[in-house]
């Protein structure tokens, strides 16, 4: 196994500050919106959905922490859901299925 590269750290706290900052403006530009459709189409939404597989963690770790409306993220970078059909719409068990779904993927 080798050791974690300098590099590679940098280039993650540049894609953590970069994730950091989109998300702030995301959630600052839609606060007011109750279309989860407008929400997820938002450019600054868009361009972490871009950041692909290394945004999840990022993702995660906020929705552990404010329950954000990251679902659409999740499921457009992961491909796949681990929602149960009959938890669509309980924010508190979509974000429980997402969490543990992370977990065994060991994304957090």
């Amino acid at each position: 196994m080798s050791p974690i590269s300098s590099d590679s750290v940098g280039t993650a706290t540049v894609l953590q500050a970069e994730f950091e900052r989109l998300a702030a403006e995301w959630k600052q530009e839609t606060e007011h919106l109750s279309s989860v459709v407008a929400i997820a189409k938002h450019r600054a939404y868009q361009e972490i959905i871009g950041m692909g597989n290394e945004a999840i963690p990022f993702i995660l770790r906020d929705l552990e922490e404010s329950s954000s409306q990251w679902f659409w993220a999740l499921r457009s970078i992961a491909g796949e859901s681990p929602v149960r059909p009959e938890d669509r719409g309980d924010v508190d068990a979509m974000t429980a299925a997402w969490l543990d779904w992370g977990r065994r993927k060991l994304y957090i």
